[in-house]
């Protein structure tokens, strides 16, 4: 079955590599134009945004960290750009265990010898972004009267794993 997204607009968070650069090409492929975000590596948001341009939808790359603000604001002023709605809220962005142990994996770290700036931007990005990303777009959408928000997150039985605080 194929999929008819033309005349759509989606935001990825997170969309420069793994899974939301999969979803971005994806909205892309069925003719949606997306606005992909990364909050550091604008240079993997925008080589997507280049792959996508085979493709029936546009992809435009935008630095933005969710956890600011001003760049939310930003990164939905991009999407209304381009046909003045958002149809698709993608929260994608995140950040896991390496920002908190790097060796996460071969040295489980109990969770009170973490670095308290390290689990911060973890719980700001993966709690806080989805905040301010869905809180920006929703107006959006309920004037619309349509709107779909998508948040991808990873499964239960990783979250409980050993050293996995």
């Amino acid at each position: 079955m194929t999929v008819d997204l033309r005349d759509r607009v989606a935001i990825v968070t997170g969309g420069g590599r793994g899974i939301g650069r999969s979803i971005a090409l994806g909205y892309a492929r069925a003719g949606a134009d997306v606005i992909v975000s990364a909050a550091r590596n604008r240079e993997e948001a925008e080589a997507v945004a280049a792959e996508g341009d085979s493709l029936p939808g546009r992809i435009d790359a935008v630095q933005a960290d969710v956890t600011v603000l001003g760049d939310v604001e930003r990164l939905v002023e991009r999407a209304l750009s381009l046909r003045g709605r958002i149809d698709v809220l993608v929260n994608n962005a995140a950040r896991g265990m390496r920002f908190v142990n790097d060796r996460f994996m071969s040295e489980p770290q109990p969770f009170w010898e973490a670095d308290p700036e390290a689990w911060r931007m973890v719980v700001e990005t993966n709690t806080v972004g989805v905040f301010l990303t869905s809180r920006a777009v929703v107006p959006h959408m309920l004037e619309a009267r349509r709107g779909n928000i998508v948040n991808v997150t990873i499964n239960q039985q990783t979250m409980v794993r050993r050293g996995f605080s």
